[in-house]
């Protein structure tokens, strides 16, 4: 009886396996710096799309630093005015361009809000690590975090605007001041819409339309100062990021 013989497979060596294993690492590893770059192109093109739209912002920013301002200018004429004529021995002569000057001066102003979307979106989805470039990230940081100021002085101003607001309802009548705001003109009044010429209660209302005063312009000059901020980050954010 013939005794079946079992057939032997060569026995693979070594340098195959090692062959084997280094192709199989050499694709994993391309296919993980294939997928690294891809991600880093996908920060990089979602920084500078953060960029372009914190550039608008900015841009926004110092026009309404500069809104801010020409309202101011008209109001401090308008305190100027209201002293001028309150102090006058013949206001009662001038009273409908004195009320009409002491109801519309609130109602020329406007806090000053610079734009903070772009910011407080990247902010919130942790998104500021994107930008890569240390000085854009340096000015943004010192930017942003200085505008807490103008909020503060916002304050301020409201907090004096009530107070105004209250000194002018114990001078002029109510119902001509209301008839004011709704047309946005001077009305033709009596001398009885001024209901006091008591000295204090005169001086009351020049007093509170000098710390107005004050609270707008402190506010005017950090916004001014600001503004040249703002500039300066939109420069150095055009120049590291190529934009227009």
């Amino acid at each position: 009886m013939e005794v079946p013989h079992h057939a032997h497979t060569a026995r693979k060596k070594w340098t195959h396996y090692f062959w084997e294993f280094l192709m199989l690492f050499l694709a994993v590893f391309c296919g993980f710096l294939a997928e690294y770059q891809l991600e880093h192109k996908i920060e990089k093109d979602r920084e500078k799309v953060y960029m372009q739209n914190m550039l608008e912002d900015l841009e926004a920013d110092t026009a309404i630093y500069s809104d801010y301002a020409r309202r101011n200018k008209e109001i401090y004429d308008l305190i100027d005015t209201l002293v001028y004529l309150i102090k006058s021995p013949d206001r009662k002569m001038h009273i409908s361009k004195l009320a009409y000057t002491a109801r519309i001066m609130t109602a020329k102003w406007k806090q000053v809000e610079p734009v903070k979307r772009t910011y407080e979106q990247m902010k919130s989805s942790g998104h500021l690590r994107l930008i890569r470039k240390r000085q854009v990230a340096v000015s943004v940081s010192s930017y942003y975090n200085s505008l807490f100021e103008l909020d503060t002085y916002n304050d301020v101003g409201m907090i004096w605007a009530a107070d105004y607001a209250k000194a002018v309802g114990k001078i002029f009548d109510g119902e001509a001041s209301l008839k004011i705001i709704k047309e946005r003109k001077e009305q033709p009044l009596s001398s009885d819409a001024l209901l006091t010429e008591d000295r204090l209660t005169l001086n009351e209302l020049i007093t509170s339309a000098g710390y107005f005063y004050g609270a707008l312009s402190l506010n005017e000059n950090l916004g001014n100062n600001r503004s040249k901020a703002a500039q300066k980050l939109i420069d150095i954010i055009k120049k590291e990021y190529h934009l227009k």
